[in-house]
């Protein structure tokens, strides 16, 4: 009579014997937007394994709450599961694109979109969303537009300045309005002028 083996399965598989989920409540945020990374562990029969630590890595960006309580913000944070298996991460959508998230051996990825505004003013507003940037001059009040440039230095950071410089006419193509790096220039074609200024820029940065 061959005698019974007392190894459990647990030992037999070891790590193995772990399972690590990671759910994310939206695969496709919004930038600057928050979502919710649950992780959970059970075991290979699907139960769930309590007062397990788990270390979580975000490729960029930080997570700035466990389990709904603020914390230090951080790409990396080691946590414990409850009696359900889980626990939970908020995660700030910082960075724009793929974001993957790593626990134990397993991960996913997030896909961070939309558009930001980086500076605006009363007259100027620039907004980005990872690969284009949009430029709107709109002036409330009419200004004096002579044949000479008159420039907006410095107002776009250079981050999001254009790879070379950009064009477009107004008011029928009775002025220009020009991006060059981070400086905004502005001129009539033909004499001087009173006008309020319009113009939309979209280009790669």
């Amino acid at each position: 009579m061959s005698e019974r083996s007392s190894v459990t399965i647990a030992e037999i598989l070891g790590e193995n014997y772990k399972i690590t989920n990671i759910e994310c409540s939206d695969y496709n945020p919004s930038i600057d937007g928050n979502i919710t990374v649950t992780i959970t562990v059970t075991d290979v029969y699907g139960d769930a394994i309590s007062n397990e630590s788990v270390t979580v890595t975000a490729s960029e960006g930080n997570f700035t709450q466990l389990n709904g309580s603020s914390i230090t913000a951080a790409a990396t944070v080691t946590a414990t599961t409850n009696l359900s298996g889980q626990f939970t991460l908020t995660y700030t959508c910082s960075e724009w694109g793929l974001i993957t998230f790593v626990a134990n051996n397993t991960s996913t990825q997030i896909n961070v979109q939309g558009w930001r505004t980086i500076t605006s003013t009363s007259n100027l507003e620039l907004r980005a969303n990872g690969t284009f940037a949009e430029v709107r001059l709109h002036t409330d009040t009419a200004i004096s537009v002579t044949t000479d440039f008159r420039s907006i230095t410095n107002w776009i950071p250079s981050d999001y300045a254009p790879k070379m410089p950009q064009y477009e006419l107004g008011d029928y193509g009775g002025y220009m309005v020009r991006i060059d790096n981070t400086t905004i220039m502005y001129r009539s074609l033909s004499g001087s002028m009173t006008i309020k200024l319009y113009a939309t820029f979209l280009y790669r940065y």
